[in-house]
């Protein structure tokens, strides 16, 4: 038996959408503010307009440069021990969300700017915890110089964990170069063959692609990093207040993106985000976990997979102000509808108040959510050891299976999946104990016993050698 699997639209429907895709990538056109790419597109047959900066995009060029996107893309850790492929039937990969700049204290409610501690503290503790597969970068420090940061947050998570580290850190081109030698050293091989590192690139809604942003991008795919086009279309406000006018929006961004990394590097490895978000037109505010935002995932991740591109999706975002029923409600909907849609990654532990901030005690929930969503997708095939016909037949009418053997392997193997924070039991072991309390216990204690992977001295100097001397071109303070 397969995995559950949800897809919202029939092949009719997904023919009928990505015709409308092609219609505004061919009629519409995307944004592209890089004169270098501008040139590759027309030279590729796309219709350029260098005045407007506007290219629109030939079916045929869409077509073609779909077929030699990746269908699986390894994602490498530090240690080999975490290296993950995605795509294709691979395994689904959990991550955290990002990026946040403020961390909220649970037990007092306090919310203050992320310091560099702080980024050491959550990269080690994502690093520590079995159920994140990599992380993103999930936070910035308002300590963090304003022209170097980036890069700083970038080494900060390259040395607090050992797991694969995508980077949502948009990168100016001169900061190519020190990023590059700073992975290389950290790897202890180029890039094209232990890629430790991915980076995030968005587009800029509706239909953008800025001009050094998507140059820096474009020359670390060169390098063998691997990209990860990420729209965030926002029903209402940087896309149509429909979800499928937000669907066609993003859906045309990430092909848009598909095509020109394509043509830039051509075969490099890409993935897509596929999802967007919802603006509450009462306040202007961006909204994560709504109902709308699961629909949305459900149907661009239906035409990710029909496309066959490696795809993320968001789950477990939440707009609540603290580690509480919102949060849970929204996250566990969010989550559950990108898993069954068929998500190859699944974005977005950790983070509250629309991405703002950042909770410990929701890091360590929203891990109970991702084993609970993952138990999901684990069906085994309809046999005699899956149905247990003995056991039916031996216990017969009115007994019990408590004595079986079956019961207790089935136990010890998670035939029952157990939470790690999640309260189970009677209601007088839990009294006077919070969920909140109980998921800051669990973190202290995981990371009490983590053994991080430690990263070779010389490749730790090397690399903060690199990113000083950068800092210090830079006109930066340097810490």
């Amino acid at each position: 038996m397969t995995a559950p699997r949800i897809d919202c639209l029939s092949a009719a429907e997904k023919d009928a959408l990505y015709q409308r895709v092609l219609h505004v990538l061919e009629h519409v056109g995307v944004g592209v503010g890089s004169a270098s790419v501008l040139r590759l597109l027309a030279e590729a047959a796309a219709r350029v307009d260098g005045e407007r900066q506007v290219a629109k995009l030939p079916p045929e060029l869409v077509e073609s440069c779909l077929a030699q996107a990746p269908r699986q893309i390894r994602l490498a850790g530090r240690d080999p021990a975490h290296d993950l492929v995605v795509g294709e039937g691979s395994p689904l990969a959990c991550t955290t969300d990002g990026m946040a700049t403020m961390v909220l204290d649970d037990l007092t409610g306090e919310v203050r700017g992320a310091t560099r501690a702080d980024l050491a503290y959550y990269f080690g503790l994502f690093d520590a915890l079995p159920e994140l597969d990599f992380i993103w970068t999930t936070l910035t420090g308002p300590d963090l110089d304003a022209v170097t940061g980036g890069l700083e947050t970038d080494l900060i998570a390259l040395e607090s964990t050992s797991k694969h580290v995508q980077s949502i850190v948009a990168h100016s081109p001169e900061q190519v170069p020190p990023l590059l030698e700073m992975l290389e050293a950290i790897a202890g091989a180029p890039l094209q063959e232990r890629p430790i590192y991915s980076s995030l690139h968005c587009p800029v809604s509706p239909l953008q692609f800025e001009s050094d942003k998507l140059d820096a991008a474009i020359e670390l795919a060169r390098h063998g990093v691997p990209v990860n086009i990420h729209p965030l279309p926002l029903m209402g406000s940087t896309s149509p207040m429909s979800i499928l006018g937000s669907a066609v929006t993003g859906i045309a961004e990430f092909l848009a993106g598909i095509v020109i990394f394509q043509l830039a590097a051509p075969g490099c490895a890409l993935t897509v985000v596929a999802t967007g978000g919802a603006t509450d037109l009462r306040t202007g505010g961006y909204l994560c976990g709504a109902p709308e935002v699961a629909l949305l995932d459900m149907v661009c991740l239906s035409m990710s997979t029909h496309f066959g591109l490696p795809s993320m999706g968001s789950g477990i975002s939440s707009d609540a102000k603290a580690a509480n029923f919102q949060a849970g409600a929204e996250g566990a909907i969010t989550a559950m509808a990108t898993v069954l849609a068929g998500a190859d990654m699944l974005v977005s532990a950790g983070l509250l108040d629309s991405v703002q901030a950042i909770s410990t005690a929701k890091v360590m929930l929203d891990c109970d959510t991702i084993g609970s969503v993952r138990r999901l997708l684990r069906l085994p095939a309809v046999d005699d050891a899956s149905t247990l016909l003995d056991d039916i037949a031996a216990v017969g009418s009115g007994g019990h299976f408590l004595g079986r053997r079956s019961s207790r392997e089935g136990s010890r193997r998670g035939e029952i999946w157990r939470p790690s924070v999640f309260q189970r039991g009677s209601l007088s072991e839990f009294a006077g104990r919070s969920l909140v309390s109980d998921a800051l216990e669990r973190a202290e204690a995981v990371l009490a016993a983590h053994v991080p992977t430690p990263i070779p001295d010389d490749a730790r100097r090397a690399a903060r050698a690199t990113f000083e001397r950068y800092a210090r071109g830079a006109g930066a303070g340097s810490h």
